[in-house]
C-alpha cells in the first residue's frame, strides 16, 4: 500500500511541474524546487505520513506544495518578517547577542510539506552558524512555531 501511495504522489509531483527531478528516498517524494517568493532554490520533501495514514489525501498535500512555493514576495515578506519579530522576542528574552538582522540573516534551504503543516527550514549564518530554524506553517502558511535546531551535521563530525 505504501508503495502504491508513494508511486501515485512521485507521480502527481513530477506531472505538476513544481518539483525538480522528484524522486522517492525514505518515504517521502523529495526534489528541488523553486521559492518564488524568496527567490531561492530549495530542497523539498513531500511526506504524505504513510505510518501515520493508510490514505493520505494526495490532492491537499499537492495543493500545500503549489501555496508555498507560489507565496509572492510581499507575502514572503511579511512571514519573514513575523518569524524575525518572533527570533528577536525570544533572544531578548533569553539575553542572547544579536548578531544580525534575522530578516537578511535568514535564508530558505528546504521545505517540508505534510498533511496537515508546512516545515520551512532556514539557515542563519551569522546568528546560528551551528543551527537551523525550522519555521513550522499552517496549510494556510501562517507561523505557528519557529524553533532553532542544532544543524545535525555538526553532530556528526564529533
Amino acid at each position: 500500500m505504501s508503495d502504491s501511495v508513494l508511486n501515485d504522489l512521485l507521480t502527481r509531483v513530477t506531472e505538476s511541474g513544481l518539483v525538480d527531478d522528484p524522486v522517492i528516498e525514505d518515504d517521502v517524494v523529495r526534489g528541488e524546487a523553486y521559492l518564488t517568493g524568496a527567490d531561492a532554490e530549495v530542497e523539498i520533501d513531500v511526506d504524505p505520513e504513510i505510518d501515520e495514514t493508510d490514505e493520505p489525501d494526495l490532492d491537499a498535500l499537492l495543493a500545500a506544495v503549489s501555496r508555498v512555493l507560489s507565496t509572492d514576495e510581499q507575502s514572503w515578506r511579511a512571514l519573514l518578517e513575523e518569524v524575525a519579530t518572533e527570533i528577536e522576542d525570544a533572544l531578548e528574552d533569553e539575553e542572547i547577542a544579536k548578531v544580525a538582522d534575522p530578516r537578511v540573516d535568514l535564508e530558505p534551504v528546504g521545505v517540508g510539506v505534510f498533511v496537515d503543516a508546512i516545515i520551512v527550514v532556514f539557515v542563519a549564518e551569522k546568528q546560528f552558524p551551528d543551527a537551523l530554524v525550522h519555521v513550522q506553517l499552517t496549510p494556510e502558511l501562517e507561523v505557528e512555531d519557529i524553533e532553532i535546531v542544532k544543524d545535525s551535521e555538526d553532530d556528526d563530525e564529533d
